[in-house]
């Protein structure tokens, strides 16, 4: 009686491990992601210079899109450089002000649950690159690149968001990118 016990405990317990590792796991963005997306901006036909901006794209309602925001604020809070020395900063934007602030910035990094229409037109309006670690944004055409770095670091591509944002890459991106 107690070996049937224990046997079906163990059996519980393997079935429990393999269903916890399949469920889909929600991580904050971390550095290989930034760091990912940003090696993308030499590529761009408009080369940023100087410094730049990216507006952190959130949805305040959504614990998991503000725990990713903040993720990603503190990275470019303790200093990123993209190629070519260009220094990023970053502006926290709900959703709601997505309109209103997008146009301050030259990049935009859209939390997941914060991927809308009114975001995407308003950083189609602004002309800017938005990346996202969620690729449902970029199949759905309402951000430009998805950005994967694990297991294997993999550039996704919306060439229709591209060309709504008019946003252009040299010809050495469509090696890159895997264009959805």
């Amino acid at each position: 009686m107690k070996r049937v016990f224990l046997t079906r405990l163990l059996v519980c317990a393997g079935f429990l491990a393999l269903v916890c590792g399949m469920a889909p796991s929600a991580q904050a963005v971390d550095q290989a992601d930034l760091m990912v997306a940003l090696k993308t901006t030499p590529l761009l036909t408009n080369k940023l210079s100087g410094s730049a901006v990216m507006a952190v794209v959130f949805d305040p309602a959504d614990p998991a899109s503000k725990a990713e925001a903040d993720s990603l604020k503190a990275l470019l809070d303790a200093g990123v450089d993209a190629p070519g020395g260009v220094k990023i900063s970053g502006l926290m934007v709900p959703v709601a002000e997505a309109g209103s602030k997008l146009s301050m910035a030259k990049l935009a990094f859209i939390t997941k649950g914060a991927c809308s229409d009114a975001v995407s037109s308003a950083a189609n309006a602004a002309g800017l690159l938005s990346m996202s670690t969620d690729l449902d944004c970029v199949k759905s055409n309402k951000c430009i690149l998805g950005i994967v770095t694990k297991p294997s670091v993999t550039i996704y591509y919306s060439k229709t968001a591209a060309d709504a944002a008019k946003v252009g890459f040299a010809q050495a991106f469509t090696m890159l990118a895997k264009q959805i």
